[in-house]
C-alpha cells in the first residue's frame, strides 16, 4: 500500500481506506475533554506542529492486524501506522521507504532490498527478520491472510544481512517492487504467537507502529485515536493527534463537518456539495478515479452459476437511471472491474445496456419459467429469489437496493433488499452467506484485478462470491508477468472481455467522489487514492486550534 504525499525527497503519497460511524463531538477520547473556543492569536505564515485533526469514518476497523485485516478502513488506518519498503508516488512509480534502495535482476527473477535503519514504535529496531517472518505469515495457511494471493509469484525470501533482503520469483515479474509488496508486522512479537489464534492476537487491537503514526486509544465503535509516533526515522508528523470518529451514517457526517465537530468527511453527496462550499469554511474536493459500484453475485449458489443468468440480471439494470437518481448524474456507467483511470481499462468495452427484453429472453434460454404464474421465475423446482445485502449509512447503496429491486423484480426475479451493520455485512460476505452483495470497491492502481475475479483470491483475496474461470485465470497471470507494458495489453483487453462475457458481478457506475474539508486544516490534499493523502503534513494554526490535550494547546 501507497504512502503519504511528501514534500521530500520525492512527492509520494498513501492510500487510506477510513472509516465512519456515530457520536456527537462534544467531548473526544483522548482529546481532554470539552473544546475551548480558538485562541485570539494571530495566525502563521508557515505551518508548526501540534492540534488535532478529527476525520469522519463511516465503521470502524475489523482489525489492526494487516494479515487479517478485510475492512478498508482497517487499511486506511494502517497506512498511517506502519510503512513499507516502499511506496507509490503520486506519478505511480515506486520510491523507498523502510529501504533506501533496490536492485532488480536482469531477467527481473529477484529483488534485492537495502535497508534504512529504522525502529518500531517500542524502540527495538526493525530488520529484515521482520520482512522474512512478515512475508512467512502472509503465506501461512494458518493464518489465511487475505494478502497470499497478491504474493503468489514469489518463489522465497532470504535476509542476506539485517539491513540487505532479497525476494525471488518463480518467473520474471513485470513489476517487481508491486509484487513484493506486503505489510510488516515485528517478529521480536509475532515469533512468540500462535498463527493458528491469529484471530485473538492482542496485537490486532494494540499494534506496534513504524509509520508517522501509534495508536493511542482505540474505543469500540466510538473513536479511535492515533498520536505522533516520536521515534519515527522519517519526517516528523506536525499534527499532535488524528481522531477517527465513527460516524454510519452520511447525514450525520455531514452535519458534523457544518458543525465544526469533523474536518475531513469523503464522499459528500453531489446535491450536499454546493451548499457546504458556500458555508465559506468548508471546500469540496473531487478525487474521482478508481471506485466502482457493483452488485457480486455469489457464484457458488445453482441459481447463479451459470454465466447466461448472471448476464441477464446485469442486462435488467438501468444504471442511467440510477446515476441519475442516486448520485444525480454525478457518475458514469461502469463496464469493468479495471476503471478508466487505470492504465490497462478496456475503453471499447461498453457497459450493459438496460435491455430488459433481452434479461427475459436470455433467463428463458436459460431454463427459467414463470410455471405457476406467481410472478416469480423457477428452473428445476427452484424460484430465482436473491438476498441482496448492503452496507448501512450509504444512501447510494440505502436507496439503490430498492432499485435493484425493482429491475430485478420486473424480469421475475424475487429480491430481498437486506441493509446491515458493516461489520455484520462483512462477516456474511466472508463466510458466504450471501446471495449477491451491493457495494462499493476500490481498485488499485496497478491495474491488476486478481484480487476480485482470480480463482486464488476465493480463499486469500476478496473473490467473495467464489467466482472461477480458468482463463480468465491464466491470462491474469500472463499480463503480470508481461514486461512491456504495450504488449500486455492485449491480454489485459482480453481479461475484460471474457469477465464481460462470463461476469461475477455486475458492474454498475463509477461515482464522482467529492471530500469535504474544513478550512481550519492547512495543507490538507484529497487524492483519487486517498482522501487522507498527505495526513502527516496536515497542521493546524494555533488560532484554530480547538481542543486541549496534555501534549499540545489544540
Amino acid at each position: 500500500c501507497a504512502r503519504s504525499l511528501r514534500k521530500c525527497p520525492v512527492p509520494v503519497f498513501r492510500w487510506l481506506l477510513l472509516v465512519t460511524m456515530v457520536l456527537g463531538l462534544g467531548a473526544i477520547s483522548g482529546c481532554g475533554g470539552e473544546p475551548d473556543p480558538p485562541a485570539a492569536s494571530p495566525s502563521t505564515e508557515g505551518p508548526l506542529p501540534g492540534g488535532t485533526a478529527v476525520i469522519a469514518l463511516s465503521g470502524e476497523p475489523d482489525v489492526l492486524n494487516s494479515l487479517i485485516r478485510s475492512s478498508s478502513y482497517a487499511g486506511m488506518v494502517l497506512a498511517e501506522m506502519q510503512d513499507a519498503l516502499a511506496e507509490l508516488g503520486e506519478d505511480l512509480q515506486w520510491y523507498p521507504r523502510i529501504a533506501e534502495s533496490w536492485e532488480i535482476a536482469e531477467d527481473r527473477t529477484a529483488i534485492t532490498y537495502h535497508l534504512k535503519p529504522w525502529v518500531w514504535s517500542d524502540g527495538r529496531p526493525l530488520t529484515t527478520r521482520d520482512v522474512v517472518s512478515s512475508f512467512h505469515l502472509i503465506r501461512d495457511d494458518r493464518v489465511a491472510s487475505p494478502l497470499r494471493s497478491t504474493l503468489e509469484p514469489v518463489a522465497g525470501v532470504t535476509a542476506l544481512d539485517e539491513r540487505t533482503v532479497r525476494y525471488t520469483f518463480r518467473h520474471p515479474v513485470a513489476d517487481p517492487v508491486m509484487r513484493s509488496a506486503h505489510a510488516l508486522l515485528p517478529e521480536h512479537i509475532t515469533r512468540d504467537l500462535d498463527p493458528a489464534d491469529v484471530q485473538n492476537w492482542k496485537l490486532n487491537r494494540a499494534p506496534l507502529a513504524s509509520g508517522d503514526f501509534k495508536l493511542e486509544r482505540w474505543d469500540h465503535n466510538r473513536t479511535l485515536n492515533l498520536v505522533r509516533n516520536e521515534l519515527y526515522p522519517g519526517p516528523a508528523a506536525l499534527l499532535d493527534r488524528v481522531v477517527f470518529r465513527v460516524i454510519p451514517e452520511k447525514s450525520s457526517q455531514v452535519l458534523a463537518l457544518e458543525a465544526g465537530e469533523v474536518d475531513l468527511v469523503d464522499g459528500i453527496p453531489p446535491a450536499t456539495a454546493k451548499r457546504l462550499e458556500k458555508s465559506g469554511n468548508i471546500h469540496i474536493v473531487d478525487t474521482s478515479g478508481r471506485g466502482f459500484y457493483y452488485v457480486v453475485w455469489n457464484t457458488r449458489l445453482e441459481i447463479l452459476a451459470d454465466a447466461p443468468t448472471r448476464c441477464a440480471l446485469s442486462l435488467a439494470i438501468d444504471r442511467t437511471r440510477m446515476i441519475d437518481t442516486l448520485l444525480l448524474g454525478y457518475g458514469t456507467p461502469a463496464a469493468s472491474c479495471i476503471p478508466p483511470v487505470i492504465w490497462n481499462h478496456h475503453r471499447s468495452l461498453a457497459p450493459d445496456a438496460y435491455e430488459p427484453e433481452e434479461a427475459r429472453r436470455l433467463l428463458a434460454d436459460a431454463g427459467w419459467r414463470d410455471e405457476n404464474d406467481d410472478g416469480v421465475l423457477e428452473r428445476d423446482g427452484r424460484e430465482l429469489r436473491i438476498r441482496i445485502i448492503t452496507k448501512q449509512g450509504d444512501p447510494v447503496r440505502e436507496n439503490g437496493i430498492v432499485m435493484l429491486r425493482e429491475y430485478l423484480g420486473a424480469i421475475g426475479v424475487a429480491v430481498e433488499p437486506l441493509v446491515l451493520e458493516h461489520a455484520t455485512g462483512l462477516a456474511r460476505l466472508r463466510s458466504g452467506d450471501f446471495d449477491a452483495y451491493f457495494g462499493l470497491f476500490n481498485a488499485n492502481l496497478y491495474g491488476d484485478p486478481s484480487g476480485i475475479v482470480h480463482s486464488n483470491a476465493i480463499v486469500d483475496g476478496h473473490n467473495s462470491g467464489g467466482y472461477r474461470n480458468a482463463r480468465v485465470d491464466s491470462l491474469i497471470e500472463a499480463g503480470l508477468a508481461e514486461v512491456d507494458r504495450e504488449s500486455a495489453l492485449p491480454i489485459w483487453y482480453k481479461v475484460q472481455e471474457l469477465i464481460a462475457a462470463d461476469p461475477p458481478s455486475a458492474y454498475l457506475f463509477y461515482p464522482v467522489r467529492l471530500v469535504g474539508v474544513s478550512d481550519r486544516i492547512q495543507d490538507v490534499r484529497p487524492h483519487l487514492m486517498s482522501p487522507f493523502n498527505n495526513l502527516s503534513e496536515w497542521w493546524i494554526a494555533p488560532a484554530d486550534r480547538k481542543y486541549r490535550s496534555s501534549s499540545s494547546p489544540d
